[in-house]
């Protein structure tokens, strides 16, 4: 899972940052595309270009004909060892759970009550991970009180929406002290592996986003991925 992870991350940086655009956009990697999805490939590099329009269960089409590459968690070391040592309170939501990993590692690290929540929820999670509780919801509508959860976690999740300020509202809505969040730090080609939306090659393209800051907050790469938490004690919580 980790080592995964870092290969990624080191792969993506020789594709986006050591290459040349002219050569990253270029039909080459649509061939690419081509060789690794076959004739699903058309499909994944309309994606982009037909988010803005496109119906919540077209978007759920996509996430179901090109599944995540990763079965468990995308979190890397770094960041993985920091979210543990950040949390705070007894009420931990993990927003945008994936195959729910993250989730049931704090459950079973923390030993505070987790809930993880996705626009898909697969049928077997809830009986692999039974001490966490799973909801199907979506980000932009998340079906919690105001100030919910102690500590909101949200990984590898932002890059998957178009409105991440609406979002980020809604995460911080449901945060009571602390939030966190961790993206790819990644530009985005033409041409691509995945099915993000939004993009944050710097710290400051994060933070452009996530304005109005409040007072206490941090940002920073860690292996490859970028690392946000900010604390709303004081700020507008209780």
């Amino acid at each position: 899972m980790i080592l995964n992870r870092f290969i990624i991350n080191k792969v993506r940086y020789i594709l986006e940052d050591v290459l040349c655009p002219c050569v990253r956009d270029s039909v080459l990697f649509y061939l690419l595309l081509r060789i690794v999805y076959g004739a699903r490939a058309k499909r994944l590099a309309e994606f982009r270009s037909r988010a803005a329009t496109m119906s919540a269960d077209e978007m759920v089409s996509y996430y179901k004909l090109f599944p995540a590459l990763l079965d468990t968690t995308d979190v890397n070391q770094a960041c993985l060892d920091r979210i543990a040592s950040t949390v705070v309170g007894e009420e931990i939501v993990d927003v945008g759970c994936g195959r729910g990993w993250l989730a049931n590692h704090l459950s079973q690290s923390t030993h505070k009550r987790v809930c993880g929540v996705d626009f898909i929820v697969p049928n077997d999670l809830r009986t692999k991970y039974p001490d966490v509780r799973f909801i199907e919801a979506a980000l932009q509508k998340l079906p919690f009180a105001d100030h919910s959860f102690d500590t909101v976690v949200c990984t590898h999740t932002l890059e998957h929406v178009l409105d991440v300020g609406g979002a980020v509202a809604e995460l911080r809505r449901i945060c009571k002290h602390r939030l966190i969040i961790v993206v790819p730090s990644e530009r985005e080609y033409k041409y691509s592996f995945n099915l993000h939306l939004s993009f944050f090659p710097y710290t400051h393209s994060l933070l452009n986003r996530l304005a109005p800051l409040p007072p206490v907050h941090s940002c920073e790469v860690l292996d490859g991925d970028i690392f946000y938490m900010e604390d709303m004690r004081g700020v507008d919580g209780p």
